[in-house]
């Protein structure tokens, strides 16, 4: 399993867990009879509202945010950020035709037309479903109260044969036992260690939300920035050639690889049409695999201005990479190395232990 599918796979069983249980047994279904359950269930809440609570877990740092969530079928969604402090405020709402996000800190909205058709594509729910499950082992432990209702307390595992980087290495899961939604989560690294604790509360489901709640009108003397979605294209994969014609900067290669890994692609990617004044940035990033499909990331992104604070990474251990201070954080299997090299901002990351990362780091040297 890839980073990505490691993701994408325990993201996604908050859409699963309703299915599992619909039927009020613990049998196996096909990954199509999950699907049809799922799109079944799904259709009888026409609105939901409720206050998410996250703590995240760096190393000794913790994280905390708060953020009050409502959502009205079909494509009406409404997000007001609580915590942290410097981000309360922040504000994303959608009407179904309008999409607006204001930041508080630089007093700007952006305004995006949704498109008519969903930028990533179409998702294939039957598949996501039937890779999780190919992919994950899924247990119920019994049943506890979360905030005054009944759940069902499930803890899924990758199988042992899971392949690539593992992010998480475990998750327990709190499903309400009425309306089939999580309302708590705890997601576990590889040493058993708590790494995301996720809480639903005050969860109101079929109270007949006004389309008032999703009208949002510009603050006073807010600047706003019109973004077009409908221009948006992913960022093709391509040489590293290609690469370096696209990219505004001159881009860093690595001299040293360990044995069997070779170069896949490469992505270019501007935020220019989409970043507030002043916020922009252009990434390249590097992709290397070998026959196992191991994979090693490089990304190099270069700011319009200072580059932004990654609170992820304040936890992280202070390193020397050719004379330059760097960053070293493990998540799961997957080991993360930060630094600079003249106006370039690089990461670095694989399932690789510390020394092989330093080395190939230390072998991305500026051009002369």
């Amino acid at each position: 399993m890839t980073k990505s599918k490691a993701l994408t796979t325990f993201t996604l069983l908050l859409l699963l867990v309703s299915a599992l249980f619909v039927s009020g047994c613990t049998e196996e279904l096909s990954a199509e009879e999950i699907a049809e359950q799922m799109q079944e269930k799904e259709a009888s809440i026409q609105d939901y509202s409720y206050t998410m609570h996250m703590t995240s877990h760096f190393g000794e740092q913790t994280q905390k945010s708060e953020v009050r969530i409502l959502q009205k079928k079909p494509d009406r969604m409404k997000t007001v950020t609580m915590e942290p402090e410097e981000e309360a405020g922040a504000i994303v709402v959608s009407d179904g035709e309008i999409m607006w996000t204001y930041d508080p800190k630089t007093n700007t909205v952006m305004k995006m037309e949704m498109p008519d058709t969903p930028v990533l594509g179409e998702m294939d729910y039957a598949g996501i479903i039937g890779e999780f499950l190919n992919e994950t082992d899924v247990s119920l432990l019994g049943m506890e109260e979360i905030d005054g209702r009944s759940t069902y307390l499930l803890e899924a595992n990758p199988k042992e044969d899971g392949e690539g980087i593992q992010l998480v290495d475990g998750m327990k899961l709190w499903v309400d036992k009425e309306t089939w939604m999580p309302l708590r989560y705890e997601m576990y690294d590889s040493d058993g260690g708590l790494m995301i604790e996720l809480e639903i509360r005050d969860l109101e489901v079929n109270t007949g939300i006004q389309d008032s709640e999703f009208v949002f009108e510009v603050p006073e003397g807010a600047t706003v920035k019109t973004v077009d979605l409908d221009s948006f294209e992913l960022p093709e994969e391509m040489t590293l050639e290609e690469a370096k014609e696209s990219a505004g900067f001159e881009i860093l290669v690595p001299e040293y690889l360990p044995e069997g890994y070779a170069f896949n692609h490469s992505m270019v990617f501007n935020n220019s049409w989409i970043a507030p004044e002043g916020q922009a940035c252009e990434t390249v990033s590097l992709t290397y695999e070998n026959e196992e499909e191991d994979t090693i990331y490089l990304s190099e992104t270069v700011y319009e201005a200072e580059a932004p604070e990654a609170p992820i990474m304040n936890s992280a251990e202070d390193v020397s990479i050719n004379g330059r201070d760097g960053k070293y954080l493990t998540l799961g299997d997957m080991k993360i190395l930060s630094w600079e090299i003249g106006n370039i901002d690089l990461s670095l990351s694989a399932s690789l232990e510390k020394d092989e990362l330093l080395k190939i780091a230390e072998s991305i040297r500026e051009n002369a």
